[in-house]
């Protein structure tokens, strides 16, 4: 019996289409470490910064991150206060970035005083903002998401 419900469950989860986006980012601008600083601290002079990667950063297509966006479920997922609230649905979405040909992106996750989400860095050299909870990609923060960064990884 056992045997054959692990192989039920088995057929069933290899039936089950993962979401993957089908596309590569077009963007080709690439700038070093210190440029991503720069870009950041223009913004938010206060606040931790850890740059994990010391090499170039490719930096993000706006209409790349929103057919990303459009093809993640990260949004889809039903919040829950502490086991599925802000800052695990900003590290899913950080994770979804995490792949071959996007990993090499100037995305990353923040922390504000009073929330978490995520952030990029366009080919125009602009820090904008995602909330992952709904896709929306913002040029400021909104009063409720907290206004001083606590931390950015990226």
């Amino acid at each position: 019996m056992f045997g054959k419900l692990s192989l039920i469950l088995l057929n069933w989860l290899l039936s089950k289409k993962e979401s993957r986006v089908e596309f590569l980012p077009t963007s080709t601008k690439q700038v070093d470490i210190s440029a991503i600083r720069r870009i950041i601290r223009e913004k938010f002079p206060e606040g931790e910064l850890y740059l994990s990667d010391a090499t170039d950063y490719l930096l993000c297509s706006y209409d790349d991150i929103a057919l990303f966006l459009a093809q993640d479920e990260t949004n889809r997922q039903e919040y829950k206060a502490e086991h599925l609230d802000c800052d695990d649905f900003a590290l899913r979405l950080a994770g979804q970035f995490s792949i071959p040909g996007w990993s090499a992106l100037a995305f990353g996750l923040m922390w504000t005083e009073k929330h978490a989400l995520n952030c990029f860095i366009t080919e125009n050299e602009e820090l904008l903002f995602i909330e992952p909870q709904s896709d929306e990609i913002q040029d400021k923060l909104a009063r409720w998401q907290g206004t001083q960064n606590r931390f950015i990884l990226m």
